[in-house]
């Protein structure tokens, strides 16, 4: 497989136990023999990013200019190619992009790609509130004729308590996300999307009544369009 890029830059730190989820994945997912097989990167946590949802939907300070000072520090350490663990912060993709002379993978447009080939119609969406009310999933996905479907505002509470105590650092009750989810499976909904990477710490037997295959987790998918990015096959496909 062609090797497209030579450095990848991880915009991390939202949160950090997603951005070092992202990066074991990619490790143990390199078919390498020694050090110099592996991805160059360079990974920032950058914590210090105001809260998206916060930002977006409360009033609370924007991120946008943190995110943007974040990628020119990715851009100057030689990085060509950008990948953010993050779901709501794809909510400024764009003006991301624009402000930025290296591609920005699109984990949000990569999903709903995914459930195109996989001829998906009709989708579950598991998120922060942010990401839910923002709509971007419905955004990149109509562009495929794909339906997402939401939770409503008391299950959206109840999966942002739990994806906040994960990045707590604490080990939540998902027994309520395995109710949502099944629910929605129930009512016609194909896939379960995990679209939030702290929701990626979770195992998927725990979220879909132990079937696995029925849930499409973005950061997954983020993590395989990298290892393409970089020639590099999937030693697990």
């Amino acid at each position: 497989m062609r090797k497209k890029y030579e450095k990848l830059g991880i915009l991390g730190g939202m949160g950090p136990l997603a951005t070092y989820t992202l990066y074991k994945n990619i490790i143990e997912d390199t078919p390498a023999e020694r050090d110099q097989e592996h991805i160059d990167m360079v990974i920032l946590n950058a914590a210090y990013i105001p809260d998206r949802t916060n930002g977006i939907l409360h009033g609370g300070k924007s991120p946008l200019p943190e995110l943007l000072d974040a990628l020119k520090i990715l851009e100057s350490s030689g990085c060509d190619l950008v990948a953010i663990p993050c779901n709501t912060s794809h909510y400024f993709y764009d003006e991301m992009q624009d402000s930025c002379k290296i591609k920005i993978l699109n984990m949000i447009e990569l999903t709903a790609e995914k459930l195109n080939q996989l001829g998906v119609s009709k989708a579950f969406l598991t998120a922060t509130e942010g990401t839910v009310k923002t709509g971007i999933y419905q955004k990149y996905c109509a562009r495929k004729n794909i339906e997402i479907v939401s939770p409503d505002n008391r299950e959206t509470d109840e999966l942002t308590r739990i994806i906040y105590e994960i990045k707590a650092g604490k080990n939540p009750d998902v027994t309520e996300l395995k109710n949502i989810s099944e629910k929605y499976y129930n009512l016609g909904c194909e896939k379960i999307i995990l679209g939030c990477t702290e929701l990626s710490l979770i195992p998927k037997k725990y979220i879909k009544n132990n079937s696995p295959e029925t849930v499409i987790d973005a950061m997954d998918i983020l993590k395989d369009k990298i290892l393409e990015s970089f020639g590099i096959k999937n030693k697990i496909t």
